[in-house]
């Protein structure tokens, strides 16, 4: 089983962002590149992916979010903003860990909002 994060962003994550909230998921994790770019993977010293992590998408229409996601997540966010997706492995717990402390750095940074698919 998955854990499945949504991060909703105000601003466009740009690389810097990116990669300072990957060092803040946590430091000794490796980073991986896979699907020709379209995904990133934060993975242990044995290469064990514990969080995958995909492309930033640019959300233009109002209410498609909260027709997906509810209309909690999306509180205070007006269109534009972005939708990045961020998927961990249930069965280390060191996975969803790492996925929070992405997703909570990247709205640290960029403004927004995080969508999980179960409290941890």
């Amino acid at each position: 089983m998955t854990y499945d994060l949504v991060v909703l962003t105000r601003r466009a994550p740009d690389v810097r962002a990116i990669v300072d909230s990957m060092v803040d998921a946590g430091e000794t994790l490796r980073v991986r590149g896979s699907g020709d770019g379209a995904l990133i993977q934060l993975c242990d010293d044995t290469d064990l992916p514990l969080v995958s992590i995909e492309s930033a998408q640019r959300v233009d229409v109002a209410g498609e979010v909260e027709r997906l996601l509810g209309t909690a997540v999306t509180a205070g966010l007006t269109v534009p903003y972005w939708w990045v997706e961020a998927r961990a492995t249930g069965a280390d717990p060191r996975g969803p860990e790492a996925a929070n402390r992405f997703a909570d750095a990247m709205v640290k940074r960029l403004g927004g909002a995080v969508w999980r698919s179960e409290e941890r």
